[in-house]
Parts: C-alpha cells; structure tokens; sequence
C-alpha cells in the first residue's frame, strides 16, 4: 500500500524555508497575515528520501497551538489563501491587482523529498501563539510540539495602529476635465500619511452601499448635494462617486448618461470623482455625511465620513465613529 511504504522522518515549522527566525509580529486586526511553512520530509521503507507527493496523510495537515495541540481558531485563523495586505510590519508596495486564488497550498515540487505547505495566519486581538503543525500518517498523529517532533514558531499579535484624521487627506488630482458645455469633472484622491511615509490604502467599504465585485469597473454614488441656488457660472448641483479599487477606469452614471473616467493614478490611494452639472439634479439629495471604513496596507480599518460643501461645490473628509458592516 502506498501509505504503508512512506513515513515523515521530520516535520519543520519555519517563516521561511532558508532562514531559521522563529518569531514574528503581527496586527491583531483579523486581515493582516503572517506565512507559515510547514516542511515535510518523507523517506521509504528503506530509509531512503523519497516524496510524499500524493500521499492521502496530507490532506489531515494543520496547524496547532504548540500547548495543548488544540486547532487554530477563535482569536486565531488559517487560511491557505493569501490575501493582499502586507504581511511584514515594514508594510510594503500596493498590491494593483487582486492576488490569484491557489487550488492547494503545497508550494514544492511533486519530486521533491521535502514536501512543504504554505498557510497564512491571522489574529483578531492581541495575544501570543506558538505554533506548531499535526499530521496524521498510517492512523498515528505526528505532532511538532514535543512529542516526537519539537518545531513551532511563535506569533506575536499587536494592537493595531490608529491615526487621527489629521493624517487622512483629500486632495484634488489634476485639473477638472469639461464635459457637455457646463458640466466638469474633478477627481479626487483619499490618501493616509504617517510617520514619515505614505501608508497605502488597499480598499474601502460602507454600511451604506453594496458593492460590486472587485474586477467591476463601476463607480458608487456616495453624495449627491441637491439643487444649490444662486450660483453663478450656472452649475447648481455636483454628485460623488467613489472608485473601485483596480483598474484604471471606471464609469457611473452622470445626468447626461454613461461617463467612463481614469482612476487609480496614484498606487495606494482612493479616487472619489466628482461631477458638477447645470442641469436640474433627479437624484435624491444626501442627507447626511456618507460614512465608510479605509482599509490600509497592514489590513487595519480606519472610519471616515464624507460630506459636501455646497457654497465651495468641494467635499468635506471627516472622521466617523459609526461601526461599520460590509454588506454581502
């Protein structure tokens, strides 16, 4: 039988597969991910290196807690897909696309006498955890945590770092393009700056709106300010469209139709467009700031709220205090 002839000679939990660091730190946000490496290595009946490609134990592989061996759960998850937040306190260049999905999270090759398996760990509160890795191979479990094997890395999971509105800005981009006589769009850039370095924003969400999936290149409607009396060049209304977060344009639907429009010119920043128009506004006029969560580099949500200046036909960044949910 093919499991009767292979066994695990070692198992190894490492951060990476050529360095021998066994402690890292991480944001206590729940999206922020830390990668583990689980290394196997398989030997035949004969002593001999051989692979356990294929082998039907692979699929009992998980992480444990190095004392009491219980699963990783609660305050703690594994998932085996990486997702986009910089998994290094450093931070890190934005990710501009979404991160391909994986099928497994074996990483080695077929032939290879080291099996090794990728996981990614995330903590929703501060705490520690020493990590360490199970198997269960011809009906007896193989575990990392002293017994038979001893190997484990330790997590460290910090408060995540907060930042006053100060630090939050939003700025014009470029100058305001012309559309149909009287109407023109500005765009807009949302932006964090901290410690001396600009922390990229990765994305955003409202309790307010649904939005689109990430590979639609639909803008959402998040202000609109209602007829404005008095002006004087004309342009009574203006309405905001916050942008998705790839791609590099998007498009909503202005008072004359279908607009498309450049975003994204900036990596690590929102684009919130705005269209002023002449024309009678039909929407219904905002009545309150519209609130939404920024989500940086590290996977850390941050509360903000926007509103309009109908007097200087500009927007206003706020703070938001509101607890936010992602509607599915």
């Amino acid at each position: 039988m093919f499991d009767e002839q292979l066994s695990i000679s070692r198992i190894e939990v490492k951060f990476d597969a050529g360095r021998s660091g066994q402690h890292k730190t991480l944001y206590a946000n729940g999206r922020m991910q830390v990668r583990v490496l689980v290394l196997l290595h398989g030997v035949d009946n004969s002593g001999d290196d051989a692979s356990l490609y294929g082998h039907p134990a692979l699929q009992s592989l998980r992480l444990i807690a190095y004392n009491g061996a219980r699963p990783l759960e609660g305050d703690w998850s594994v998932s085996t897909q990486e997702n986009r937040y910089a998994h290094e306190m450093s931070g890190g260049a934005p990710r501009m696309t979404e991160v391909p999905r994986v099928k497994n999270n074996r990483i080695s090759d077929d032939s290879d006498p080291v099996q090794v398996f990728e996981f990614w760990v995330s903590a929703s509160r501060p705490g520690i955890m020493e990590v360490a890795a199970e198997i269960v191979m011809n009906n007896v479990t193989l575990r990392t945590n002293g017994i038979g094997f001893d190997s484990s890395v330790t997590l460290e999971a910090v408060p995540p770092k907060v930042y006053p509105l100060s630090s939050f800005s939003l700025r014009k981009y470029d100058d305001a393009q012309q559309r149909a006589g009287y109407d023109w769009i500005q765009l807009y850039h949302i932006g964090l700056q901290a410690e001396g370095r600009q922390v990229h924003l990765l994305d955003w969400y409202s309790s307010e709106v649904k939005l689109d999936p990430y590979d639609s290149e639909e803008a959402v409607q998040v202000y609109v300010s209602g007829n404005i009396s008095g002006t004087q060049d004309g342009r009574r209304n203006f309405y905001g469209y916050m942008a998705p977060i790839y791609g590099e344009k998007a498009t909503f639907r202005g008072p004359l139709g279908y607009v498309t429009v450049p975003i994204n010119k900036v990596p690590g920043q929102l684009t919130l467009v705005q269209y002023v128009s002449a024309d009678l506004q039909v929407a219904r006029e905002s009545e309150s700031a519209f609130e939404f969560a920024v989500i940086d580099e590290f996977g850390t949500e941050h509360r903000l709220s926007l509103d309009g200046n109908k007097e200087q036909r500009n927007f206003i960044l706020d703070e938001s205090r509101r607890s936010m949910k992602q509607l599915a």
